[in-house]
């Protein structure tokens, strides 16, 4: 063999084994991988959010202590979340859990253990405040609703329910079952 024939061979074997490799590497990133661990893939600490509405008015504040996202269903779970929902008023409303979970692809924040809302007076009291555990929050357009117990604490009254729905940008509540209520005198 001669000396052109040897290189023709090395390159003809070079060129086989990374076509070789190029196929194992494409094949490995195409295989369908085994479903992983519900394992983080980044995290977040004191996360705050401000979102504004069209006109450029700040409309919701997210606020949380630790945010970690998980790829593998692409969701969002909060530690200690905390909203600041606005509207015309003067005060937010202000809504606070223990922890909290966002699901991909929606606007839909579930909020779960003690969740507690309340808006404060212009003294800087709360008004009244809702105790219940569980809320379904719609930041966007500024909705919130449950199906479990509820408590509503107002100034000389308490309020029992079975689930409500809440309309911040109204500043309305929907008691919807098993509505008990409680007037105390001064």
């Amino acid at each position: 063999m001669g000396r052109t024939q040897w290189i023709a061979l090395v390159a003809v074997l070079v060129s086989a084994g990374s076509f070789w490799l190029w196929r194992l590497l494409v094949d490995d990133e195409t295989r369908p991988s085994a479903a992983g661990p519900h394992e983080p893939d980044y995290y977040l600490v004191d996360m705050v959010r401000h979102s504004m509405n069209k006109q450029g008015e700040l409309q919701n504040v997210l606020i949380a202590d630790r945010v970690y996202h998980y790829p593998d269903d692409d969701s969002t779970e909060l530690a200690r979340p905390r909203m600041e929902i606005y509207n015309d008023t003067s005060s937010p409303w202000q809504v606070v859990a223990e922890r909290g979970t966002v699901k991909a692809n929606t606007d839909l924040v579930l909020l779960h253990g003690r969740v507690e809302i309340w808006r404060l007076d212009d003294a800087g009291e709360r008004e009244f405040e809702i105790l219940t555990s569980e809320l379904r929050v719609f930041p966007k357009v500024q909705y919130a609703e449950t199906d479990k117990a509820a408590t509503i604490k107002g100034p000389g009254s308490v309020t029992k329910t079975r689930g409500f729905r809440a309309n911040f940008s109204h500043n309305r509540l929907e008691l919807l079952q098993r509505v008990r209520s409680r007037i105390e005198s001064k």
